[in-house]
């Protein structure tokens, strides 16, 4: 089957009920049926989808009652697929199994774990890694799809984030060193024993199984930049396969049957596609043309490669790049976003995105999450519905970011958490002399840990916002650290401190315990079913600003999580964000202009 008759093409995965808040990803090609599988959440929960090209029909393979979050097609008689289902938002995926007929059953419950299949079954069994939400331990488990028997394995102490069947006897699993970095590790079914590999350890991403000893795998090897790298398993022999000096390797994915490999390479906060050979990795052929977002791609038939990628103004779409031709844009090129640069307090250069226009109107600065994530260019309606309305948005990529090095991820570690927040202050300082902006018309919101920073940047230097949005935000990283899931708590402790040690510290900048010196409107969105920062995190400091006769808005979004993933969740957050910043900036005309030099590109 080819599909060169939709080459450059995009694909409707979305049909009548589109939205530009609703999600894709996660994009599987099933080689037997001819059609495309994936995630949205065009019907508001995630649900799991399947497209035929040919036809240009789609269909929902699960119901209303689960809110899918990943799944693995399988070979097998009876099983499709398995998929795991997070319906309670608490981050601890259950797995179902999809039949050929259609009809799903459980395959693994239990809500104190977050279980990871390893992608393949066996005359009908499967090796699942159990993180355990509360527990320090975790658990490695088979289960029989005939039967439905489940079977523990093995008990391990640190939390495994992803397993690879490589045959029925043997399994690479992925342990979690810190926030950042993993190690390899095979796990032998018979001998049930889960060995340790000192090859490949640090930054990994994507892995993909060549064989059962050999893999491809994005990563840093501990050193500065992710590139694509090879492994035996039996020898622990790595080779580098390709690499792009200064940029990561992010997304990674093979066609078997040709040895064609995808990835992107991050650059300027947005994302490269290419294609490369495996066997000859130096005739790389570039896809994108424009900077955008990538947020899955997959091999269809020979090498059609089909990627969901957009833009701070463009919502995700699904598009089909032929194997002999270059698409002329795979994303558009729109000139209201763009990207700078500036010095911070010690001479660190910061990148950011600049979104709508911020010459002589408001500006509204957006912090990621993370840390260890980044800003990229990709679609969010919060931030699109902000320019719409006329506020420009600023998200910078302060550090401790991802996309610039290893080191740059650890300037904010432990105790220099605050130089982080100096980034920020010096970015003030950047919008206000390039676009002659004052305090009145600057506000700033986050999401995570950018909300934290959020509450930092009002508690720590509150003559300089006019408003601020927290979503989903810390507001003490001792209470957090300590109220924090065991699992979650251990590998923090690298990125934030010791939550015994560093005591002192934390309360000493703890937003928290600051609330008085707040002289802004504060609105505060958190998810009512938050398992990854707890919502005590942000009804402390509602109630601490209430009582120091602050102005606070706190609002809960129902049945949702950490990370917004119901469509309506996100139609909520982007309606009460913008009018909130809207209600509560004053206009560029009513507040002081500080004098600056006019705005040019960087």
């Amino acid at each position: 089957m080819t599909l060169a008759c939709l080459n450059h093409c995009t694909l409707d995965l979305l049909g009548p009920n589109r939205s530009r808040h609703a999600r894709l990803g996660d994009l599987a090609w099933d080689a037997g049926r001819g059609t495309v599988l994936y995630l949205t959440n065009v019907d508001d929960r995630t649900a799991l989808w399947e497209f035929d090209p040919e036809t240009a029909s789609r269909w929902a393979l699960t119901g209303p009652g689960f809110d899918v979050t990943r799944f693995w097609l399988v070979e097998d008689p009876e099983v499709r697929l398995v998929f795991a289902s997070d319906p309670a938002c608490t981050e601890r995926g259950q797995l179902y199994l999809l039949g050929r007929d259609g009809s799903v059953r459980a395959c693994l419950e239990d809500a104190g774990a977050d279980h990871h299949f390893a992608g393949r079954l066996f005359a009908g069994q499967g090796i699942v890694v159990a993180n355990t939400a509360t527990e320090t331990l975790h658990r490695i488990l088979q289960f029989d799809t005939t039967t439905g028997e489940v079977r523990q394995l093995l008990e391990v102490e640190r939390p495994l984030t992803r397993a690879i069947a490589l045959s029925q006897d043997r399994v690479l699993m992925l342990e979690e060193i810190t926030n950042i970095d993993r190690r390899f590790c095979l796990f032998d079914v018979r001998a049930r024993s889960l060995v340790p590999l000192d090859a490949g350890c640090g930054r990994i991403g994507p892995v993909l199984a060549l064989s059962e000893a050999d893999i491809l795998f994005a990563g840093d090897l501990g050193g500065e930049w992710i590139g694509l790298h090879r492994m035996n398993l039996d020898t622990g022999t790595v080779q580098l396969v390709f690499k792009s000096s200064g940029r990561d390797v992010r997304h990674l994915c093979l066609q078997p049957d040709t040895g064609r490999i995808a990835l992107t390479l991050v650059r300027d906060c947005a994302e490269e596609m290419l294609t490369i050979p495996l066997d000859d990795p130096d005739n790389a052929v570039a896809l994108t043309s424009a900077p955008g977002h990538v947020h899955s791609m997959c091999f269809g038939p020979g090498d059609d490669l089909i990627a969901i990628t957009s833009t701070p103004f463009d919502p995700p779409v699904a598009r089909l790049h032929g194997a002999e031709a270059r698409p002329k844009g795979v994303v558009a090129d729109d000139r209201r976003d763009r990207v700078g640069r500036f010095a911070s307090f010690d001479g660190c250069e910061i990148e950011y995105v600049i979104l709508g226009q911020p010459e002589g109107g408001q500006i509204v600065v957006y912090l990621h999450g993370g840390p260890e994530d980044q800003y990229r260019r990709e679609h969010a309606p919060i931030l699109e519905r902000l320019v719409e309305r006329g506020i420009a948005v600023v998200a910078p990529n302060i550090r401790g970011s991802e996309g610039y090095g290893r080191a740059f991820v650890g300037l904010d570690d432990g105790p220099r958490r605050m130089d982080a927040l100096g980034d920020v202050v010096a970015l003030h300082a950047h919008l206000r002399d390039r676009f002659g902006r004052a305090s009145g018309s600057i506000g700033i919101m986050g999401h995570s840990y950018g909300g934290f920073m959020t509450l930092l940047a009002i508690t720590h230097h509150p003559e300089l916002w006019s408003c601020a949005v927290d979503i989903a935000g810390m507001s003490h990283l001792g209470t957090f650290l300590r109220t924090a899931p065991a699992r979650r708590r251990a590998l923090r402790a690298q990125e934030y401190g010791d939550a015994e040690k560093m005591a002192d510290f934390f309360d000493a900048i703890a937003p928290v315990r600051r609330v008085g010196d707040i002289r802004c409107p504060l609105l505060i969105l958190h998810g009512d079913q938050d398992t990854r920062v707890p919502t005590s995190e942000s009804a402390a400091m509602a109630e601490a600003v209430t009582a120091a006769g602050g102005d606070v808005t706190l609002r809960w979004i129902p049945g949702e999580g950490h990370f917004l993933t119901h469509r309506s969740s996100t139609e909520i957050a982007a309606e009460a964000a913008t009018d909130f910043i809207t209600g509560t900036m004053p206009r560029a005309a009513d507040a002081p202009v500080a004098a600056g030099r006019p705005a040019e590109d960087p």
